[in-house]
């Protein structure tokens, strides 16, 4: 009896390593892959006598569900799909603050925008953006949809600009990661739009 219960003790000894060897092997193979909405830094102008105006972007605020490493997907109205082998090269946060930077930066002639992250002084800016996403959608095979409130405030005496932009931009068919991102900055695109336009505008009104 004695013997009998070694040998099945030693038989699930046995099945534990092998599982354990399993799953370590599983972890050190998984590929994980980052992504970015923006490939570049916000531009600078090319001549510093262009620059009329600092343009402050600070880290948007996120819903808790999506203020995570990994990618979260929409799979229906009430379910969400999360792939720890797909996440943000930064944090979400920051990385739609930079997405929509390098935006203005292009949109903007004669701005100097920067991120809040950098550590730029709100001192030493005319206007800062403050960035409130309330719905990030992003449904692979299908489209990325965003609902945003957004404030410019310049920072002398003229009064706050705000806004909300909701946007839908279609993911490329085919399934891809890389395709849903890319819907996600283009998105984004229109945001940045609507945010431009207002900046523009009290700009070239107090000229």
């Amino acid at each position: 009896m004695r013997i009998s219960v070694t040998r099945r003790q030693a038989r699930i000894v046995a099945a534990a390593l092998v599982s354990a060897v399993n799953l370590i092997g599983c972890v050190r193979t998984a590929q994980v892959r980052y992504y970015t909405l923006s490939a570049d830094a916000p531009a600078r102008p090319a001549r510093a006598d262009q620059e009329r105006y600092t343009v402050r972007v600070g880290p948007a605020s996120v819903p808790e569900m999506l203020d995570r490493p990994e990618l979260v997907l929409r799979v229906s109205a009430t379910e969400l799909a999360i792939d720890d082998s797909h996440r943000w090269a930064e944090p979400l946060r920051t990385g739609i603050a930079r997405a929509v930077a390098s935006d203005l930066a292009r949109e903007l002639d004669g701005a100097l925008v920067v991120l809040a992250e950098e550590g730029t002084p709100p001192e030493a800016t005319d206007v800062e953006v403050a960035i409130d996403v309330q719905r990030l959608d992003a449904k692979m095979g299908d489209s990325v949809a965003i609902d945003v409130t957004w404030a410019a405030r310049w920072t002398d005496t003229r009064p706050i600009h705000t806004g909300r932009s909701i946007a839908r931009a279609p993911v490329a068919p085919g399934g891809s990661y890389d395709a849903l991102v890319v819907a996600c900055a283009q998105a984004l695109a229109t945001l940045s739009s609507d945010i431009a336009r207002s900046v523009r505008a009290e700009s070239i009104s107090r000229r």
